[in-house]
């Protein structure tokens, strides 16, 4: 956006240069830039600035950006002199009527006569041309300058071009277009438009030539400004960002005002651009000052923050007094509202001006001081911040743990819901308190989502089952949260009863063994094998109703159940494992010699456990292979039938030195031979 350093020096006085306006807001503000040939400052009147999209309402403007070049510099902003004009509720020269008030939220209408139309004066044009825009006359140049003032788009209407009443008075619409409806605008263009387009229309007008404005983009031949005119409609509104957005894109037509429009810039805005628009009118051009008329759908609640010396001290890690603070603030245009008894307050209130639409919260705040202090003087410091020392993480490691014992010994990890509803009930731990523990949902998703699951093994029979389509032989297992009611406050309903604990499930299905059992002694020689990994010696089964439980230490820590399908299910509480367990860890450091990569792929029957081939490849040398992955799995018709191509990804390495290629050769035939020999594989 284009501003005029003439303008800026004018509302600023105390600037040295161009080029010190474009380093103090680069600093401290907005990108600005010296378009001029010399690069310096010192040639031409214009800066390019890049204004935010959020700061358009205040500072798209050069009163707006001299006030920040007077808050960066701390130097005296002299703003021009304005008094506020009192509105009438009922005019006798022009009405105002909104029809759609969502669009058109403000609507600021004044009456002028005995107006001298000619040329503006020489300063006038030289601001306007700076900034790109073309002179015409001094009603549309005074017009235009104060929207580069104050960034507040405003329109004039020959008023003698209006339909009257036999009274006299003029009627001014805002309300949509009708389908099919045109204007011509002032650049002789024609547009048609619709009902999504806001026009300002001409309420007595017939309806072929009733439209006056595209509203908020662009003005009509109808009531267009000439040097016969003598009475004028001023207007200055404020109109819903979006609907101006999608109207310049969808008619093709893009305008300064438009742009400002569509930023949602404040409707404070309408009544201190009129304001400012009638002096210059009565000064420029020996305009007869009428009547106001001010539409207001609402006027917004002041908005009042409240700043905390202390919390913005810690927050940009300086420290800063409320004095310097205060200043700032000031500078920026907020009212800060201070108790007379204090004298250096930690807090105070700050009032935020209307037209500052981007300052919503205390952080917003805390940004306008830190930005004006200059975030180049901001110290470097370490963060003041609460240090865990680094240690192990006892549960992750169990878990962790446990994941790799279980895939060892052919299982797959599943990931269930935490819901479950009434017909996942049938597989009970403890029967005669699941009714009352089970935590109900007051919202639940569905009706067989309605509890927060007590246990992992319903889903894991689910599970099962649905695995049962697929293979004869399913073994899974999951580590997840279970929700239950105190036992001991089973009455109460609150939340603050409701208690959640990590447990293991293991389940193991075979739908084609007939020894009755078989399934249940797998799964419990599979606990005793995990147990005894992790370090748990002193554990043992006793038969409890419907179940075998898991003592240790004299308490339960696990059940194991069964049922009619061959399939035998495991819940331990890791909680309590946990604090059982005793292991210690030993701290191993990393080798310092370098890694050996291999890949080997493979074709293997579709059947077979990825999990037990990466099993193989890993005991085939423990001590040198230190990962194995799978990197690829692919299944295709060209393949034999019920055959997969996997692609596993060997990593080896020697703690005290580094592999030559014989070795690593070695031990890859070696892998080739298992299998080929147990898995009937082929190598690829």
């Amino acid at each position: 956006m284009r501003f005029s350093y003439t303008l800026l020096k004018k509302l600023v006085p105390g600037l040295k240069s161009k080029q010190q306006a474009i380093n103090a807001l680069n600093m401290h503000a907005f990108e600005a830039a010296d378009p001029s040939p010399l690069s310096k400052g010192e040639g031409g009147d214009v800066i390019d600035v890049s204004i935010y999209p959020n700061r358009f309402s205040d500072a798209a403007s050069h009163i707006g950006l001299a006030r920040e070049l007077s808050a960066i510099l701390n130097l005296e902003l002299k703003l021009p002199k304005t008094k506020t004009q009192k509105p009438v509720k009922v005019s006798k020269k022009f009405e105002v009527m909104i029809k759609d008030k969502n669009l058109c939220p403000r609507y600021v209408g004044q009456y002028f006569e005995n107006v001298k139309v000619g040329a503006s004066p020489k300063w006038m044009q030289n601001v306007l041309k700076s900034c790109g825009l073309r002179p015409i006359n001094n009603i549309v140049d005074i017009t235009n300058y104060v929207m580069l003032e104050l960034g507040e788009p405003m329109h004039a209407f020959d008023y003698d071009k209006l339909e009257k009443k036999s009274n006299g008075e003029t009627q001014i619409v805002i309300r949509r277009a009708k389908k099919g409806e045109k204007i011509t605008t002032l650049d002789n263009e024609i547009y048609e438009l619709d009902e999504n387009v806001l026009v300002i229309a001409d309420g007595f007008a017939k309806n072929s030539e009733s439209v006056l404005a595209i509203a908020g983009i662009k003005g009509g031949k109808k009531a267009e400004i000439t040097k016969n005119t003598r009475r004028i409609v001023v207007e200055a509104a404020n109109f819903d960002g979006v609907n101006i957005y999608k109207t310049q894109k969808k008619i093709g037509l893009v305008t300064d005002a438009g742009v400002r429009f569509s930023h949602n810039i404040s409707d404070e805005l309408a009544i201190l651009a009129m304001n400012r628009a009638r002096d210059l009118l009565k000064e420029i051009a020996g305009a007869k000052v009428g009547e106001l008329i001010d539409v207001r759908v609402k006027k917004d609640s002041k908005k009042i923050i409240r700043f905390e010396v202390e919390k913005f001290n810690k927050l940009i890690g300086i420290k800063s007094e409320a004095v310097e603070i205060i200043n700032i603030l000031k500078r920026l245009g907020f009212e800060v509202l201070l108790d007379k008894k204090s004298h250096l307050p930690s807090s105070f209130l700050v009032e935020v001006p209307p037209i500052r639409t981007d300052v919503e919260i205390f952080e917003d705040l805390a940004e306008e001081v830190a930005r004006i202090i200059g975030y180049n003087n901001l110290k470097s410091l370490a963060p003041h911040i609460h240090l865990i020392p680094a240690g192990f993480e006892d549960e992750i490691i169990l878990k962790d743990k446990i994941r790799n014992i279980l895939r060892g010994f052919g299982f797959d990890e599943v990931y269930n819901y935490s819901f479950i509803g009434d017909s996942d009930l049938k597989l009970q731990i403890h029967p005669n308190d699941w009714d009352r523990l089970l935590v109900e949902l007051e919202n639940p998703i569905a009706e067989d989502k309605k509890y927060l699951r007590p246990s992992l093994l319903p889903l894991l029979s689910k599970n099962i089952k649905d695995n049962f389509r697929f293979f004869d032989e399913v073994k899974i297992f999951e580590i997840g949260k279970v929700f239950y009611r105190d036992a001991k406050n089973r009455i109460s309903s609150s939340n603050a009863n409701i208690l959640e604990c990590l447990r293991l499930g293991i389940a193991i299905g075979n739908k084609i063994s007939k020894i009755k059992k078989e399934t249940f002694y797998e799964l419990k020689g599979v606990v005793e094998e995990l147990f005894r990994k992790i370090g748990l010696v002193d554990f043992d089964f006793r038969e409890a109703k419907n179940s075998v439980e898991i003592y240790s230490q004299n308490q339960v820590i696990g059940v194991l159940k069964n049922d009619e399908e061959n399939s035998a299910f495991a819940e331990i509480d890791l909680e309590k494992l946990l604090e059982i367990v005793e292991e210690e860890f030993e701290y191993e450091p990393l080798s310092k010699y370098p890694t050996v990569i291999r890949d080997i792929s493979i074709l293997v029957d579709r059947l077979i456990r990825i999990g037990e081939i990466m099993q193989e490849i890993q005991l085939s040398d423990p001590v040198l292979i230190q990962d194995v992955d799978l990197i690829d799995e692919y299944e295709s018709e060209n393949f034999e039938e019920n055959k997969k191509s996997l692609t596993f990804r060997i990593i080896f390495q020697h703690k005290d030195r580094t592999l030559t290629d014989k070795e690593v050769d070695e031990r890859m035939a070696k892998i080739h031979s298992i299998l080929i020999k147990k898995f009937k594989a082929q190598i690829r």
